[in-house]
């Protein structure tokens, strides 16, 4: 009776305590929530000027290219363009045998699928005929 006499005597005191409590853990969210708010933000535009960067080294660098392919002679370029060629045509049989090998790779797993249920239906089939005999089908 004493503790429910002290509770009720000190109610109001315990309630505005609870309710102080709560507002504090609701404003300790609110500031966590805009810190993390704040750092992807940061994180963000970080990222943003990285890729920048990158795009400036890359234009910088095909830049460079460019003037080193006009200071060449038309002979260098011949054998320049001789290489491409050649790369061209490697990449196009290399794209071929790898489709060729994906397609080949294709159909021996459909084989084996198509073997494993032969393999499956020839067993169904044997149990069948032990439990029911021969049966006109």
């Amino acid at each position: 009776m004493a503790l429910a006499e002290t509770i009720s005597n000190n109610f109001l005191p315990i309630f505005y305590s609870l309710i102080v409590i709560v507002v504090l853990i609701i404003i300790a969210k609110v500031l966590l929530t805009r810190e993390k708010a704040q750092e992807r933000k940061e994180l963000a535009d970080y990222r943003l000027k990285h890729k920048k960067l990158d795009i400036q080294r890359k234009q910088k660098h095909l830049d460079k290219l460019k003037e080193a392919s006009m200071v060449l002679k038309d002979d260098e370029k011949e054998k320049i363009d001789e290489i491409e060629r050649d790369k061209a045509v490697l990449s196009r049989r290399s794209l071929a045998m790898m489709n060729e090998i994906e397609e080949r790779m294709q159909r021996l797993e459909r084989g084996a699928d198509n073997a494993k249920l032969m393999k499956t239906l020839k067993k169904v089939n044997r149990a069948e005929r032990e439990l029911f005999g021969e049966e006109e089908r």
